[in-house]
Order: structure tokens, then C-alpha cells, then sequence
């Protein structure tokens, strides 16, 4: 007798205009063992559906599909009836797909009579909220006492903290009837994304590749690659990155590639927030053992602190935190990162050295540049902020607008600026400042403009990801006492640029 085949716990979620774009995005995905929702509202004629849907899952031999046609009073792109719409899932269901997902407002119009017309297929009955996360225990119940075979319930994260429902969610219905899948939306819900088998939910999507087709998606091959979803357990130490874009942060690829090198039980997860409270609160209810701050954090998160390294407190910025029995502890590891890249180039004792901006890594990069007998001369477009920076250093504070005439050993960027999406932006114009070491912290893109220019005009560079990978080397040392595996961390974030940019 032939084994019963499972249900995949990843879906890969694929939406286009028609058969052939979905089945191009299909033939990318290189994870086998996962499912596929097909996206059918997004189709612009449905014509032969049945006949041409079936030739299409035949030729790539997906082992478990959901069909999905959502409804624009849903959130969809299908701008036919609840009938219309009915008859689109069955043909899907005559076509080969083992699933049909059915939002509540359909259901809701048409009664649980809707469900009976796609025998064999198992019902997924979903929610979706675009806007927000409300209540999620009323909205579960509704969808329990539908006759299906697994309920979804999927909303917009406006907040990190809007994830501890999901968990609290799952963990409370978790092995009950039907089936759950709870999952939140946006960047700010892709903890939940990554953690919800964990939680308890019975599958979590996946994108194509970079084919997001709902904010907060991750590629189903990062999925299983860096993150391990479907290899996490109750063991699982919980360690991420805090910031404003964190969900484009590089850190998880290379955090995560030293955990599995270093045989390390632990996620590093992104945890995008516009509110520092926000994240405060999820990482203390989600039991985080440490975690990398970025901007614009690194000052304000020293008052969350139970210690500091008195570095990290001269500095004003914190970029690193381990909790040791349940007291946040933080360290500072850009300044010595800064130090590192730097001294392969030029000796710092007595060099002109010019930083602009005057934020967290601006302050690390001029207090441990001024420790090793640089002089320090700083420029930020907020001036005041420059002249308290210098005087903190004994330094000197320059005006913006006269950086680029300055002469000096080396510049360095410590501002966003050149940072993906805005990659054709310039923190100053390089011909005519002289210097020698042009070095560039943003680290996405790899190459900024700003790096390539002074390539060209052939001066001495350095990249973000020399200092990324530097500095969250001594993140690793810091929170787990072992030797980072730092060659293998430099190629986990290379590999995550060569893709972004194939």
C-alpha cells in the first residue's frame, strides 16, 4: 500500500498574470518537500482553466497545491462573484490541486454551502486583515466551527509586539481541530513567519526567490538554508537585530551561518520596528538571549540596559546585547571593528582621519580612532550634533558643505546614505577632497557609489562588509565564548548580495 502522502510544512506561495509566469517562478525554487499556493485571482483570463491547469501540474510534478482565488473585498485580485469564484476553485479541484483556500467573506456571503462544491480537495477557510492586527480569539472561533480542514488567520504586524498574539494564538490551539495556520504580515510580522512551526502552526509560506507576493514574505530557499525553519525546536535560543529596516539587514544570513558552523542551537531573527518600546517588549515576552541594535537605536538602547561596558557608555552607543540571567548586558563592537579594518591600511597614530555623520557608529568610529592617536575631524548635516562629537574626542568639527576640500588620511561614511534603496545618493563629492582610504560602512549595496568612485580615482577602499563582518564577529564571541567562524560568516552575507543582485 502506498504511504499517504504529507502535507508540506512550507508553501510557496506564486502568483503572475498567467500559468507560464507561475510555472517560470516554480522552476526557480531549488527546496524540494515544499508545497505550492497558486495564486489564481492574479490570472487575467480563465479560459480552459481546468485543461490548462492541469498540463501545468503535471509538468512540474508538485506534490501538495492550494488553490487560491481571493476576492477583492478580501484583499485579492479576482474581481468576479463569490459564484465565479467557486467555479474557478473547482476547476482547480479537477485540475490535480489538493487544497482550496476560501476567505471568510465569501463563506460568510454564500453560507458553508460554498465548502460542499470541492470534494475531494481538503478547505482551508482564512482571514486576512490588511490594515492591523486585532483580537485574534474571536476571529479563530468564527473560522473553527466551519466544516474544513484547516483554518488561517493572517493580519498586518504594525508593531513587533503584534507577534506574541500569533504565539499566544497557536500555542493555545495548538493539535485542536481543524488545523491552524496563524501567521502575521509585513516587515514587522516576519518573526512570526519564521517561528510559526515552532509555535505550533501547521504551515507557513514562502516566496519565489525575491517574488514576494505578500509583504513580510522570505524566500522558501533562505527559509530553509539560514533560518532552518522546519529544524527549529523548544530548545532554540531566540537572538535577532532591532532597527527601522531590519528586515534588509545582512546580520541574519551572517549570524546564522556561524550558528550552524559553531553547532550553536539559536535563530538570529530581523525585528523591524519604528518604536523602540515595541521591541523592548517583544524581546523580553519572546525571551530573546541577545541581540545586534542598528540605527536608529544604538544610542537610545543604552537606557534599557542593566550594564554597559564603559566603553559602550563613553561611546553614547550600544550595538551589541547578551542577556546573562535575565539582565541586559551591552558592549559597543563597532569601535574595535573600526580600529581592525582601518590598521590594515594606515598607521592611525597621528592621521588626519574624517567622519561623517555623528550618530551611533560615527561616535564609535571617533572615540576609538582618538584612542589610538588619530585626530579626529567630524561633519554632520546637523552641525550641532558634529560639534558635540568633537568636543567629546578633542576634536574638531567641520561644516558639511566644507568636508570636500578637506586633506586627510582617510574618510569615513557613517551616515545611510548610498544605502539600498537609494543607491545613487553620495555622502560628498569625492574630487575634491583629498585623502587616500575612502571607507563606506553602508553595506547594501556591497559597492555603493560612493565606494566605486573612489575605486576609480584609485584610492584605497573599504566596504561595509568588512566591518559588518568584523564587528559581528565580536557580536558571536560576546554571546557565545567561541571563536567566530568569520570566513564563513563574510561568503553567508556575499551569498545574500550575489542573489539580490542576480
Amino acid at each position: 500500500m502506498l504511504a499517504k502522502p504529507t502535507t508540506p510544512r512550507i508553501f510557496i506561495t506564486l502568483a503572475g498574470s498567467t500559468l507560464a509566469a507561475m510555472e517560470a517562478q516554480a522552476s526557480r525554487v531549488s527546496s524540494a518537500g515544499v508545497g505550492y499556493e497558486l495564486r489564481l485571482d492574479y490570472l487575467q483570463n480563465f479560459a480552459d482553466l481546468e485543461v490548462s491547469l492541469h498540463q501545468t501540474l503535471s509538468r512540474l510534478h508538485l506534490p501538495q497545491v492550494i488553490a487560491t482565488c481571493r476576492r477583492e473585498e478580501a484583499g485579492g485580485a479576482f474581481k468576479g462573484s463569490v459564484e465565479e469564484q467557486g467555479a474557478v476553485l473547482a476547476a482547480a479541484v479537477r485540475a490535480g490541486c489538493q487544497w482550496v483556500d476560501i476567505e471568510l467573506e465569501s463563506i460568510k456571503q454564500s453560507g458553508a454551502t460554498l465548502l460542499g462544491q470541492f470534494n475531494p480537495a481538503k478547505v482551508i477557510a482564512s482571514y486576512h486583515n490588511f490594515r492591523r492586527t486585532p483580537s485574534l480569539g474571536s476571529i479563530y472561533h468564527q473560522l473553527a466551527r466551519l466544516p474544513v480542514g484547516m483554518v488561517k488567520v493572517a493580519t498586518q504586524a504594525q508593531h513587533l509586539r503584534d507577534n506574541l498574539q500569533f504565539r499566544q494564538l497557536l500555542k493555545s490551539h495548538h493539535r485542536r481541530t481543524p488545523k491552524l495556520t496563524a501567521l502575521a504580515m509585513g516587515p514587522s510580522g516576519i518573526p512570526s513567519r519564521l517561528l510559526a512551526l515552532l509555535w505550533g502552526s501547521a504551515i507557513t509560506y514562502a516566496s519565489a526567490g525575491d517574488h514576494a507576493v505578500v509583504p513580510g514574505q522570505i524566500a522558501a530557499d533562505l527559509m530553509r538554508s539560514i533560518y532552518r525553519v522546519d529544524r527549529l525546536n523548544q530548545r532554540t535560543q531566540l537572538y535577532g537585530v532591532v532597527g527601522s529596516r531590519a528586515s534588509i539587514s545582512l546580520s541574519p544570513a551572517m549570524q546564522n551561518a556561524a550558528f550552524q558552523a559553531k553547532h550553536v542551537n539559536a535563530l538570529f531573527l530581523p525585528c523591524e520596528t519604528g518604536q523602540l518600546p515595541d521591541f523592548i517588549a517583544f524581546a523580553r515576552q519572546a525571551g530573546l538571549s541577545g541581540f545586534a541594535v542598528t540605527m536608529p537605536y544604538k544610542r537610545a538602547i543604552l537606557r534599557a540596559l542593566d550594564w554597559a561596558d564603559p566603553l559602550a557608555t563613553r561611546i553614547g552607543a550600544c550595538n551589541t546585547v547578551a542577556v546573562q540571567r535575565g539582565k541586559w548586558m551591552g558592549w559597543n563592537t563597532d569601535a574595535a571593528a573600526v580600529v581592525e579594518v582601518l590598521t590594515k591600511r594606515l598607521r592611525l597614530s597621528g592621521s588626519r582621519m574624517l567622519i561623517l555623520g555623528a550618530g551611533g557608529a560615527a561616535r564609535a568610529a571617533a572615540y576609538a580612532l582618538r584612542a589610538e592617536g588619530a585626530q579626529v575631524l567630524v561633519a554632520a548635516r546637523r552641525e550641532e550634533m558634529a560639534r558635540r562629537l568633537a568636543r567629546a574626542v578633542e576634536g574638531e568639527a567641520v561644516s558639511w558643505a566644507n568636508a570636500e576640500g578637506l586633506e586627510v588620511d582617510a574618510v569615513i561614511n557613517a551616515t545611510p546614505v548610498g544605502m539600498y534603496p537609494h543607491v545613487d545618493e553620495l555622502p560628498l563629492d569625492l574630487p575634491r577632497l583629498h585623502t587616500r582610504v575612502v571607507f563606506d560602512m553602508v553595506y547594501y549595496p556591497l559597492a555603493t557609489r560612493f565606494i566605486n568612485e573612489a575605486r576609480g580615482r584609485g584610492l584605497v577602499t573599504i566596504s561595509g562588509l568588512e566591518m559588518l563582518v568584523a564587528q559581528g564577529a565580536r557580536q558571536f564571541e560576546i554571546w557565545f565564548g567561541l571563536t567566530a567562524p568569520r570566513a564563513l560568516m563574510e561568503q553567508a552575507v556575499r551569498q545574500v548580495l550575489d542573489r539580490s543582485v542576480g
